[in-house]
C-alpha cells in the first residue's frame, strides 16, 4: 500500500511538474496587422510588447497583410520596434496572397528580422490620391522626401540597403519574397510562422545607428511555441471603432439619426444618434477635417429646412449631395497623413459613399412621409360637399341614415329628405352628418395677408 500510495504522489509531482519544464521551452508572441494601420493598431502592438516583455517570450512575431495606412502612426510604430531593446521584433507577410504595402512595407523593413511567405508581396510606397481624374500619384518633393527619409533611417538601422528606399517610394517599386530577399529588403522566405521560427534560430540581430547599439540579439527560436496575442477588450473595440469605413459609416449615420431626431422627436432617435456621433469621434480620433465638417453641417441644415418648409425636395436633395461631399472629403485618402494602395482607396471611397447615398435617400424619403402625415387635412372635413343617398326619410330637426361612400352615417337636416334622394353634406358634427338637397355654398380662403393682419389685430397686449 505504500510503495503503491509512493508511485501515485510521485506521478501526480510529475504530471504536475511537465508543464512547467514545457514552458522554460522558447515560446514567440504572435500578433496581426491585417487591415489599415490606424491609431488602434499602435494600441495593439504597444500591448502586444509589453505582453512579450513581461511573458518571458523570446521574440515579438508580427504577421502583416495590410495596404497600409496613417504615416503618423506608422512612424510611431516603428520607434516602438527600436525601443523594444529587451524584446526581438520578427515581421512576416503571409500567408500566400497576403501584401505588406505602402506603410505596411515601412513597418516590415522596421523589423528586427524579416520574412515573407511564398506568393506575398511588398511596395507600392508612393502616395497617391484619389482625384476627379482617378488615383493620381503624388509628386510633391516634401512628402516624396519625407517617405524616403524615413524608410532610408530604418533601413540603415536594420542593416538594409538604404537605395531601397528611393525605389520604393520614387519608383513604386514591388518585390514578391524571393526578389525581397535577393535585393536585401528582407532576410528569409518561410512559409508559416513556425518555418519562420526554425530559420531564424541562431541568427545575430543587430539595430544599430552609428556607433550605437541599440538591440544585440542572438535568436533562440529553434521548435518555438507560437501563442497568438489577444488583446484587451478595450482595444477590441477601439479597433471595430477606429476602421475608417466602420467610424465614418458612424458618423453619417448619428448625423442622420440627430435630422430625423430634429424632425419627429419623441422617439429618442436624437439620443441615439448623439451616442453614435460620440462612438464616431472616438474611431476618427477627433481629426475631422475641418472641410467635410462644414459640408456636414451645410447639409443638415438644408434637411432640416426642407423638413420645416417644403420646396418640392430641393433643399433636401442639396443637403444630401453636401453630406456625400463630405463623406468623400472624411475618407483617409490623401497624403501626407495616409498612405494606402490605390485598390484599397477605391473600394473605401465605393463602400462609403453608396451607403451615405442610400441612408440619406431613405432619412429623405422617412421625412416626407412623417411630413406628408402632420400636413394632410382631416379626412372628416374633406366630406364637406360630397354626395350621400338617404336610406331612410329624413324629417326636419330629427335624425334619420344616410350612406356615403358605402357606408352608413345618422343624418339630420332642416328640410324634409325622402328615401332613395341624393343629398349634400353641409357639416360633421362628431359622428353625425349634417345635410341638404342643395349643395353647401363654396366659401372662398381668406387672403394670406388679411389673415397675417387678423391676428396682429386678436394679439393682446404685452
Amino acid at each position: 500500500m505504500r510503495v503503491v500510495l509512493l508511485i501515485g504522489l510521485l506521478a501526480t509531482v510529475l504530471a504536475g511538474a511537465m508543464p512547467a519544464v514545457r514552458a522554460q521551452g522558447p515560446r514567440i508572441l504572435l500578433a496581426e496587422v491585417t487591415g489599415a494601420i490606424d491609431r488602434s493598431t499602435v494600441d495593439y502592438l504597444q500591448e502586444a510588447v509589453g505582453e512579450a516583455r513581461s511573458g518571458g517570450y523570446s521574440a515579438l512575431m508580427i504577421r502583416f497583410d495590410t495596404p497600409g495606412g496613417g504615416l503618423a502612426e506608422t512612424v510611431a510604430l516603428a520607434e516602438m520596434f527600436n525601443n523594444a531593446r529587451d524584446v526581438p521584433i520578427l515581421g512576416w507577410v503571409g500567408p500566400v496572397g497576403a501584401h505588406a504595402w505602402s506603410a505596411g512595407t515601412i513597418l516590415l523593413v522596421s523589423t528586427d528580422l524579416a520574412a515573407m511567405a511564398p506568393g506575398t508581396t511588398i511596395g507600392s510606397v508612393q502616395p497617391v490620391e484619389v482625384g476627379p481624374g482617378g488615383v493620381v500619384p503624388v509628386t510633391d518633393p516634401k512628402i516624396i522626401n519625407a517617405v524616403v527619409t524615413a524608410i532610408s533611417e530604418e533601413l540603415a538601422l536594420h542593416n538594409r540597403p538604404i537605395d531601397l528606399a528611393s525605389a520604393f517610394v520614387v519608383d513604386n517599386l514591388n518585390l514578391n519574397a524571393t526578389q525581397a530577399q535577393s535585393r536585401g529588403a528582407t532576410e528569409l522566405v518561410a512559409q508559416s510562422p513556425e518555418e519562420f521560427a526554425t530559420f531564424a534560430n541562431g541568427r545575430r540581430v543587430v539595430v544599430q545607428s552609428n556607433a550605437t547599439v541599440y538591440k544585440d540579439f542572438t535568436l533562440n527560436t529553434a521548435g518555438a511555441e507560437i501563442v497568438t496575442f489577444s488583446s484587451s477588450s478595450r482595444v477590441s473595440l477601439l479597433r471595430a471603432l477606429s476602421d475608417p469605413l466602420v467610424s465614418s459609416l458612424l458618423l453619417i449615420l448619428g448625423i442622420y439619426l440627430v435630422i430625423f431626431g430634429i424632425s419627429a422627436p419623441g422617439h429618442g432617435a436624437e439620443i441615439a444618434g448623439v451616442i453614435v456621433l460620440l462612438l464616431a469621434l472616438i474611431g476618427l480620433g477627433f481629426s475631422v477635417d475641418p472641410i467635410a465638417l462644414l459640408l456636414f453641417i451645410v447639409g443638415v441644415v438644408l434637411i432640416i429646412i426642407e423638413v420645416k418648409t417644403p420646396g418640392h425636395g430641393i433643399f433636401g436633395i442639396g443637403g444630401i449631395i453636401a453630406i456625400i461631399l463630405a463623406a468623400a472629403f472624411l475618407a483617409p485618402l490623401r497624403p501626407p497623413r495616409f498612405a494606402v494602395s490605390p485598390d484599397y482607396q477605391l473600394y473605401f471611397l465605393a463602400a462609403l459613399l453608396t451607403p451615405t447615398g442610400f441612408f440619406g435617400g431613405f432619412l429623405l424619403f422617412a421625412m416626407y412621409k412623417v411630413q406628408q402625415v402632420r400636413h394632410r387635412t382631416p379626412i372628416v372635413g374633406e366630406m364637406t360637399g360630397l354626395p350621400a343617398i338617404v336610406k331612410e326619410e329624413v324629417r326636419p330637426g330629427e335624425k334619420g341614415y344616410v350612406t356615403h361612400r358605402g357606408e352608413l352615417w345618422q343624418a339630420i337636416s332642416d328640410e324634409n329628405l325622402p328615401a332613395e334622394s341624393k343629398v349634400y353634406i353641409h357639416g360633421v358634427d362628431g359622428i353625425v352628418l349634417r345635410v341638404g338637397s342643395a349643395p353647401p355654398p363654396i366659401v372662398a380662403p381668406p387672403h394670406p395677408a388679411r389673415n397675417w393682419f387678423a391676428s396682429l389685430l386678436r394679439r393682446k397686449a404685452a
